[in-house]
């Protein structure tokens, strides 16, 4: 049956609550650079990469020219060279990565955004005591 049906019932008193009092926001704008960055690591290691790929079409496309000698291996010029391809390919990928960092820092805007700090009132119930019954005797 609900209550509805018998409207010679009240429902139980409820407890007034204690309103909670609102937290504090304190405002002050800021001022702020949005721009794009490059990942300097990506371009690092994309480079050498590259260098690396670079060095093994080299030493493939130049391992059969006339008047070499024929007593060095495919992959003991490979791994010579490749020191050389990928110390220079990453040189070049951190300039590259120089380069698109001084282009978008010319495009950065500067925007004032405001900065919002909020002091949340401490939490109590009435009747609670503070210390959480952790007094000893």
């Amino acid at each position: 049956m609900s209550n509805t049906d018998r409207p010679d019932e009240q429902p139980a008193a409820v407890p007034a609550r204690t309103p909670v009092p609102a937290p504090n926001a304190v405002a002050s704008p800021d001022e702020v650079t949005i721009r794009r960055a490059p990942k300097f690591g990506v371009f690092i290691v994309g480079g050498a990469v590259l260098g690396f790929l670079a060095t093994l079409v080299v030493v493939s496309l130049t391992m059969n020219l006339p008047g070499q000698d024929d007593d060095t291996s495919f992959g003991g010029l490979v791994g010579y060279f490749s020191l050389w391809g990928v110390t220079i390919g990453a040189f070049v990928g951190a300039v590259v990565a120089v380069v698109f960092d001084r282009v978008y820092a010319r495009r950065a805007a500067r925007l004032t955004a405001e900065r919002v700090e909020v002091e949340l009132p401490p939490e109590t119930v009435v009747g609670e005591l503070d210390d959480h019954g952790d007094q000893r005797p």
